[in-house]
């Protein structure tokens, strides 16, 4: 072999290293990612593993690692890493599967949008661990992995599930009128702006009216009396600006708010109980 051939070899060879030499690390690591949380820190969990290999000169692994955080860059999901890409030794595989099967389940049962970034970090540490268990030669890089992991499944697994906002209840407010009045006085305005407020806060769809009387007087005079009131109150709430359906009932006498004897007088029986219903 000539000198001239020998270093031309000697520079193909150096060229050859050069190319897998980490230079992954320097096409992905400007890369800034979008979308959800969770994708955003496992990029920047990949970036750190494929750093932390590519000073220790692993440069395999340091492209491995970047590759993956460059997918999440280029808006591709990436789930942990198969137990089966790495050349485990058979008496690992079992206890790694398992622990892989319960991070798939709790990134998959929501935990990417609850906890993105124990998600994230859970999913990196598995990764690290797969790598430190495949080379076999470092039982503290091993161990911190492995406790890393273990750590942020366990906060994943353990976060409770989101709760869906509990749907707002009807309200009932009762407006009450004078002895033999069917027109608001200022308590019973006062009322009706409380009314208008709820209806407003609920966003309601409907408003009952009911209609009452107390038992002193004649059961059909009580009745249009009790009609009167209703027509009161809907009026003043649609002066108001409400805008909802109506349901309206007259009930007279027939059903006292409070029960008493016929030809009883009772405040609280002059009243229209207004259901508010989102």
């Amino acid at each position: 072999m000539t000198k001239r051939s020998s270093l031309w070899i000697g520079a193909a060879a150096v060229l050859a290293l050069s190319a897998c030499s980490g230079i992954e690390l320097d096409r992905t690591s400007g890369m800034t990612p979008t979308g959800p949380e969770f994708n955003r820190s496992l990029f920047a969990e990949y970036i750190s593993l494929s750093r932390i290999e590519y000073n220790e000169g692993d440069y395999g692994n340091s492209d491995a690692f970047a590759i993956r955080a460059r997918s999440i860059g280029q808006g591709t999901m990436v789930e942990p890493e198969e137990v089966s890409a790495r050349k485990i030794p058979a008496n690992r595989t079992q206890e790694l599967a398992t622990y892989r099967g319960r991070l798939v389940n709790a990134l998959r049962g929501g935990a990417r949008e609850r906890l993105p970034r124990d998600a994230a970090h859970a999913q990196a540490m598995f990764d690290c661990w797969l790598e430190e268990e495949e080379e076999g030669n470092q039982p503290v890089d091993l161990a911190a992995c492995r406790t890393g992991f273990l750590d942020a499944l366990a906060k994943i697994e353990g976060a409770p599930a989101a709760q869906p906002a509990p749907a707002p209840q009807a309200e009932t407010i009762t407006i009450l009128f004078d002895f033999n009045k069917a027109t608001l006085n200022a308590a019973a305005n006062t009322e009706i702006n409380r009314v208008v407020a709820r209806i407003r806060a609920l966003n309601a769809k409907s408003v009952v009216l009911e209609g009452h009387a107390d038992r002193s007087g004649a059961d059909a005079y009580n009745m249009g009396l009790s009609q009167s009131r209703v027509a009161a109150v809907r009026q003043a709430l649609q002066r108001a600006g409400v805008n909802v359906r109506f349901d309206e009932t007259a009930l007279g006498e027939t059903r006292p708010i409070v029960p008493t004897p016929d030809g009883a007088r009772e405040a609280r029986n002059r009243a229209v109980t207004v259901r508010i219903v989102p």
